[in-house]
């Protein structure tokens, strides 16, 4: 009988922990929808403007300009913009990203 007790009050605390666990779940995943239907109604695609790179880093072989990520036009795109120079014979040591990336060459090879 102890045992029964016991499992039955073990069995109704993990439903309740496992019930506040759905609701905190629920939660975060409702408060990305608001903010991604936030962003798609406040993007105004008709309305864009040029920008210019916020920072620019030199180095041996050419250059890195950064754009800044929080500029509405690209939070709404949902991207971040780094581009770089390199100079003839330069090289650009290889770098990991989890994202996608979009990436071309003006001129040269890849």
């Amino acid at each position: 009988m102890a045992t029964y007790s016991s499992l039955l009050s073990f069995s109704l605390g993990l439903l309740i922990l496992f019930h506040g666990c759905s609701a905190q779940v629920s939660q975060v995943t409702s408060r990305s929808r608001q903010q991604q239907q936030r962003y798609q109604t406040e993007c105004n695609i008709q309305n864009l403007n040029a920008l210019e790179p916020q920072q620019r880093v030199e180095s041996e072989a050419g250059y890195t300009e950064f754009w800044d990520q929080n500029n509405e036009q690209l939070q709404c795109a949902n991207v971040a913009v780094i581009r770089h120079t390199i100079q003839q014979k330069g090289l650009l040591v290889p770098s990991y990203t989890n994202s996608p990336q979009l990436i071309y060459v003006l001129q040269g090879k890849n």
